[in-house]
């Protein structure tokens, strides 16, 4: 197993220490630097509302980016020549049968 390495994330310039792999350090990094803009771009629109309500709002925002993205990656043509193809073997074995 990889050794984890401790790294220090800023997030609404709160300092957060993770341990990571080695590998994963910069990948966390980017991820940890998207994630404080989304909370930035969110608390300077209503800096009235607390930390908390931003990281739950900005994790609502970020999974709707990888429900938008998770769906257009699919391909619905996919599916449906899967299923064809299924079909399609059932009545050839059927038919043989």
């Amino acid at each position: 197993m990889s050794q984890l390495i401790p790294i220090k994330i800023r997030l609404l310039g709160k300092d957060y220490t993770l341990r990571v792999t080695k590998d994963d350090e910069l990948a966390t990094l980017e991820m940890a630097s998207y994630l404080n803009a989304k909370l930035k771009a969110f608390k300077d629109a209503h800096p009235e509302q607390s930390d908390l309500t931003a990281a739950v709002i900005a994790g609502l925002a970020l999974t709707e980016e990888l429900f938008i993205e998770r769906s257009s990656a699919l391909d619905p043509g996919e599916h449906v020549n899967g299923v064809l193809t299924d079909l399609e073997k059932k009545l050839s074995k059927a038919l043989l049968a």
